[in-house]
């Protein structure tokens, strides 16, 4: 048994001091206990109660940091697609929340409709017009940051993204106003540092016919700009540093795939999403690792999505023959998770997915089904809806007001 004296306790006034200490610490586990459960959302009232729960709050995320990314709603009123509502899920809680419409002096004027662009920290909302271009700071849209000129060449339905400093717009060339070395693969980077925009390399050949952003599934890292061809499963990537295209490869497709899919992984890979129907007609998803350089299969890696969910992700698109038809994936992520969807019925919902990082041979952790929320979801609410995906941190929370 351990005497006061051993733990450096002198007198009574001591003893006190020493069982004060104890008692904050063990509050203070016992708050850290309490908030680790706590919504993200919730963590922003919490940390303003009291210096004990500010402290809990920080000392829990720096413990339990919240990696997994949020999924991002955007909502199109059904009489004026330039008007939208955000929503967004919080895996951790398994909920949604309604963003209220933030005052921002900066906020884009609704000429154009805004859209999610692919980012290297996380999908933004921008907007792109044939004189500006605008894009967001934070997942919500509450800050508005980068505010430039327009790219030279007139594009309609374009790959947007950002690559780290770069924002890169590429394809989507209109052929009537292209002048001279102007095309539809045409690509262009703007420079965040500079606030210039660059004429590059084309799109490769083998784009041609698929330059526009409805044929191209598009992912970002900090690197490099990942573009693949929805209908045969053709990806390569674009180095904006060098301001050049790497390698082109089709992924093998002896897994009859009807429709690909790519975005980042843990590291330096991609995960690739594609959907097909077996021998049986059975429909299925799966999910490959890639290496994110020379694009090839990382130990011929590849796992199935659970039958059910596959089922609810497709319900629409079952014939009265029992048959599969026009099944469309797409999916957001980041390297610790992400969402897969149906890009042809979003009302349908998402399937979450939580990357393993431990065991190997393994890809998925876990899988869940998301509902959208109610109120976009009711067939009443009619009107175009878009997903993305981003990490949201507690300073991106803090500036929203409710």
């Amino acid at each position: 048994m351990y005497s006061f004296l051993s733990m450096g306790v002198q007198s009574t006034k001591d003893v006190e001091i020493y069982y004060q200490s104890r008692c904050f610490d063990l509050c203070s586990d016992a708050l850290e206990a309490v908030v680790s459960k706590m919504p993200t959302i919730d963590l922003i009232p919490a940390s303003k109660v009291s210096r004990e729960w500010y402290l809990a709050v920080h000392s829990s995320l720096r413990r339990y940091p919240r990696h997994l990314p949020w999924l991002l709603l955007c909502h199109y009123h059904p009489r004026n697609s330039l008007n939208f509502s955000i929503h967004a899920f919080d895996p951790l809680s398994h909920s949604w929340l309604s963003i209220p419409d933030q005052p921002s002096s900066n906020k884009p004027a609704n000429q154009v409709t805004t859209r999610f662009l692919s980012g290297s920290s996380g999908d933004r909302l921008h907007t792109l017009s044939m004189s500006k271009m605008v894009i967001s700071e934070d997942p919500f849209g509450t800050r508005w940051g980068l505010d430039s000129e327009a790219p030279k060449v007139w594009r309609q339905d374009s790959v947007l993204a950002e690559v780290g400093r770069w924002v890169v717009v590429a394809g989507g060339g209109c052929l009537v106003p292209l002048y001279d070395g102007e095309e539809v693969r045409s690509v262009e980077v703007y420079d965040k540092a500079t606030a210039t925009w660059q004429l590059t390399e084309p799109m490769p050949v083998q784009f041609d016919g698929s330059t526009s952003a409805t044929w191209l599934s598009v992912a970002a890292s900090n690197e490099k700009l990942y573009v693949m061809e929805r209908k045969t499963g053709l990806v390569t990537w674009f180095d904006p540093d060098c301001k050049k295209w790497g390698p082109m490869c089709r992924l093998p497709s002896c897994h009859n795939v009807s429709e690909w899919a790519v975005t980042v992984g843990p590291g330096k890979r991609l995960l690739v999403v594609g959907v097909g129907t077996t021998i049986q007609s059975k429909l299925n998803v799966r999910i490959w690792e890639v290496d994110g350089e020379n694009l090839q299969v990382v130990n011929n890696k590849c796992e199935e999505m659970p039958t059910e969910m596959v089922k609810r992700l497709f319900l629409s698109n079952v014939g009265d023959d029992d048959t599969w038809h026009g099944c469309a994936v797409e999916v957001c992520g980041t390297e610790r998770g992400g969402y897969v969807y149906n890009a042809s019925e979003m009302r349908n919902g998402a399937v979450f997915y939580e990357l393993e990082h431990d065991e190997k041979g393994k890809i998925v952790m876990r899988w869940e089904w998301v509902p959208v929320p109610e109120r976009v979801g009711d067939s009443s609410m009619a009107g175009k809806i878009e997903f993305g995906c981003s990490k949201v941190g507690l300073g991106d929370l803090s500036n929203l007001i409710f």
